[in-house]
């Protein structure tokens, strides 16, 4: 893309960019302030950061039975609901405007000039699709086995997640040096594949909350049920579509087939689409949309 095409995109898409930046000051210590607020609205005298809202465990706990820990956990609890919600109404907009992890990795990816032909990007929704509900199978597989007792496994969620390794270069770079004390084989290995496979070498940048986010696959299916009930979500109309391909050109997550089809259980709702087609053959809808 020229910097003048690069240019436009920032323009055309600028309150979503501007989000990402919102979205890491609000959850990311030693800023976040939305979840220091509602410490502070609960009493809670602790200092919030992206463990805080850490969107994975809610979960593993359901899976693996320890639904106890929901409880004693409200804030984490509660922001997992949240999101979930949002994501039957609105689509997965957490994932796609708000969420630290993905945005980073998606602006690194964005920032670099790297050529597009050394960047992974499958083009077939159904082979993108089925990666990413197989390795949730593996989540829920894991938290299964720590569920009836395999404790041995019960700390390689926290290991290899992106948020913690976030978190504590943030830490690190900011107000705790210690922190970079941090890094271990798990952590290293989750950075080779989050900023640098699943961002740099991604087409997109979103290659982790593609293929490992847990709670980007569950948004992705609960908001394939809300577009069916007529809920927020991308359309394509047919009889405007000119068949370019500028929609498959810059979908983040890959959530638009070759024949331009959208793959709902992909789509994070970003309008990336909706901004860069020139026919205006895609637009973002509540209710029944009648056939023309």
């Amino acid at each position: 893309m020229s910097l003048e095409g690069k240019k436009q995109t920032l323009l055309n898409n600028k309150y979503r960019y501007l989000s990402w930046i919102l979205g890491f000051l609000f959850f990311v210590g030693p800023f976040a302030f939305l979840t220091t607020l509602v410490y502070f609205a609960i009493g809670n005298i602790s200092s919030p950061d992206l463990h805080t809202i850490c969107l994975r465990m809610p979960l593993d706990w359901v899976f693996s039975g320890r639904i106890y820990n929901l409880l004693g956990s409200p804030v984490m609890t509660g922001f997992t609901i949240i999101v979930l919600l949002i994501a039957l109404f609105a689509g997965p907009l957490f994932c796609g405007w708000l969420c630290p992890v993905g945005s980073v990795s998606e602006a690194i990816s964005r920032v670099l000039p790297i050529p597009k032909k050394f960047k992974l990007h499958i083009r077939d929704t159904n082979v993108t699709r089925s990666l990413r509900y197989g390795f949730l199978k593996g989540f829920i597989l894991v938290s299964i086995l720590v569920g009836i007792g395999y404790a041995g496994v019960s700390g390689i969620c926290c290991r290899y997640y992106p948020s913690s390794v976030l978190q504590n270069l943030v830490n690190g770079l900011l107000t705790q040096p210690s922190a970079l004390d941090y890094w271990h084989t798990g952590a290293i290995l989750v950075l080779l594949f989050w900023s640098l496979i699943g961002g740099i070498f991604t087409f997109g940048g979103r290659g982790w909350c593609i293929l490992f986010c847990p709670l980007g696959a569950a948004s992705g299916l609960i908001h394939t049920i809300g577009a069916r009930l007529g809920f927020y979500r991308t359309i394509k109309n047919e009889k405007y579509c000119k068949e370019c391909g500028s929609c498959l050109d810059v979908c983040p997550m890959w959530a638009i087939g070759v024949g331009g089809s959208i793959e709902r259980t992909l789509c994070i709702n970003c309008k990336e689409c909706v901004k860069k087609c020139p026919a205006h053959a895609l637009n973002v809808v509540w209710g029944k949309v009648k056939k023309s």
